[in-house]
């Protein structure tokens, strides 16, 4: 917002001035209307602050804006869940709508820190965001019935929905970090076939390793036995 106010300012004042000093008139009505819609565009994109994940700028990182609109459709739809949330009487359901809002942000953050698993965020809050406010919606229509006779079905029906959701929102967190975890090891195998590829297998990578520290020793060697010789030839000149 403040960047859209110091563009607009920007841009009425360098108008004008190219107004002032074109003569007005047409021309200078021509040119200053282009004058301040380029000193509107200069000032709010310099006046824009880029928006980060993690400390890293959206438009640096790989998935950034994809990822960033994910996370901010999540925030906005936990932000109405927590809004229901707070008006539920029964503190076992409040109880449980906070673990499920808890195991979400979990996996907001880690879409935070690994921005290519937003596919995984973008699926649970289509699939289960709305259907959850639909179900906190319905609860609190019973909660404020005041029919006793069905609250205690509507409550363990609640707790039984949201305990669903927690565990579903774990899951999608560890099925996004297993992902990650068989990336790696695939990694991990191209780099170990790479080597052996190379001649540099365990046996060979120990062998290599153990001739290395046998040249290097003798190279010690060497040096020791030359600075010793110099030592004694030095002693000897002095003796005569």
């Amino acid at each position: 917002m403040l960047s859209i106010i110091a563009g607009f300012l920007a841009g009425f004042a360098v108008g004008a001035v190219a107004f002032v000093l074109i003569g007005g008139g047409v021309p200078g009505l021509i040119v200053g209307a282009i004058a301040a819609t380029a000193g509107y565009v200069a000032v709010s994109s310099l006046t824009e602050r880029s928006r980060r994940i993690g400390s890293i700028a959206v438009e640096l990182v790989p998935d950034g804006d994809k990822a960033l609109a994910a996370i901010d459709q999540a925030n906005a739809r936990l932000k109405s869940i927590s809004a229901l949330r707070s008006r539920i009487i029964d503190m076992r359901v409040k109880a449980e709508a906070d673990d499920f809002i808890a195991a979400t942000n979990d996996l907001i953050r880690y879409v935070g820190e690994d921005p290519h698993s937003y596919p995984t965020l973008n699926h649970f809050i289509n699939v289960y965001g709305e259907q959850t406010e639909s179900l906190l919606n319905g609860y609190l229509d019973v909660e404020r019935s005041g029919v006793t006779s069905q609250m205690g079905q509507a409550r363990t029906e609640a707790i039984e929905a949201l305990q669903a959701l927690e565990r579903t929102a774990a899951g999608e967190l560890t099925r996004a970090v297993k992902a990650k975890t068989l990336a790696l090891s695939a990694d991990s195998d191209a780099i170990v076939r790479l080597s052996r590829m190379d001649g540099y297998d365990s046996d060979n990578a120990t062998a290599a390793i153990a001739d290395a520290g046998d040249s290097a020793n003798s190279g010690d060697s060497a040096s020791s036995s030359d600075s010793d010789g110099a030592a004694e030839h030095a002693t000897a000149g002095k003796v005569a």
